[in-house]
């Protein structure tokens, strides 16, 4: 009895020396007045930081919020346009998924929406593959296994990005640079999820499924892992943080997720305090965390120190 109580007062004093010290300092909360009854999920802000874009809980179309106006436009119903869309660094273009059906078997084509213009244009054509898709400047990028092609998109480049792309494919990390392709796979032959590249084009943070889930950082061409436990949807909040969620469920739903950040050294981490007990799908600037609980999205200003 002596030793449980001493292990409760060591995480105890754990946790009150985590908040105590905290580097990531909340500054204001506010809920987003979305139209009632909106169910909206999975946030992605644009480039800028001006406007999110919000899609259903199973990725099925695409809304526009703009985050000075509180406007909301709807931009496409196409099926998984929400997974993982990508937005020109003036954020006058969005690239997405489209998936269809045929005989029951599932296939994916990448667009572009000019959003001033509402125009929608096939970038590459059906496939079977998962492609990953990605902005340079104002080209965008598709690459799979078979084939990569480039498509000039944009007009509003602010950055020259380098050929950087990371997806997933038959379970492996893999990295497109230029036109070359490696199967990186740092934590070996394992399942990888959630892979994406920092804003410096330094760094990729992944989840291994090796011992469980693991979150993960490492340089560029998959050397220096660093291990920071698990943090569930990692995102980047600037180049050198992560924020995600750690969540936990009951075996059928989720029972719990906290909002929470680490330095990609491993260095530090800490729980971002919400109201909510159940927060998830976390976006990030340097400045802000958008993401979703209790039904609503919500906008949180920090501070890094």
């Amino acid at each position: 009895m002596a030793m449980k109580k001493t292990i409760l007062a060591v995480a105890l004093l754990a946790a009150a020396q985590m908040v105590a010290y905290a580097q990531v300092d909340v500054i204001s909360v506010n809920k987003l007045p979305l139209k009632e009854g909106a169910e909206l999920f999975h946030p992605v802000f644009s480039p800028k930081g001006d406007f999110l874009l919000l899609t259903s809980i199973n990725f099925q179309g695409l809304v526009k919020y703009d985050l000075k106006t509180n406007e909301t436009t709807k931009l496409t119903d196409a099926v998984n346009a929400g997974y993982q869309p990508q937005i020109s660094d003036g954020g006058k273009v969005v690239v997405f998924r489209d998936v269809e059906y045929k005989n029951n078997r599932r296939y994916t084509s990448i667009k572009s929406l000019d959003i001033e213009k509402q125009k929608v244009s096939t970038v590459d054509k059906l496939s079977r593959d998962m492609h990953a898709f990605g902005f340079m400047g104002g080209t965008v990028k598709v690459a799979s296994k078979d084939r990569i092609i480039s498509k000039r998109l944009a007009t509003d480049v602010r950055t020259v990005n380098t050929s950087y792309l990371v997806n997933i494919e038959d379970q492996s990390l893999v990295l497109y640079k230029d036109n070359v392709r490696k199967v990186l796979n740092p934590n070996g032959n394992c399942s990888y999820i959630w892979p994406s590249i920092s804003p410096d084009q330094k760094h990729i943070v992944y989840t291994a499924l090796d011992d469980g889930c693991t979150t993960c950082v490492c340089d560029i061409d998959g050397k220096n892992v660093v291990k920071l436990g698990y943090i569930g949807a990692p995102v980047w909040m600037g180049n050198n943080w992560i924020v995600g969620m750690e969540d936990k469920d009951d075996g059928h739903q989720t029972i719990s997720s906290k909002l929470k950040a680490a330095k990609i050294d491993g260095s530090y981490s800490q729980y971002i305090p919400t109201s909510n007990e159940i927060v998830m799908y976390p976006a990030a600037t340097e400045k802000s965390i958008a993401y979703v609980a209790d039904g609503a999205v919500y906008l949180m200003e920090i501070n890094i120190r």
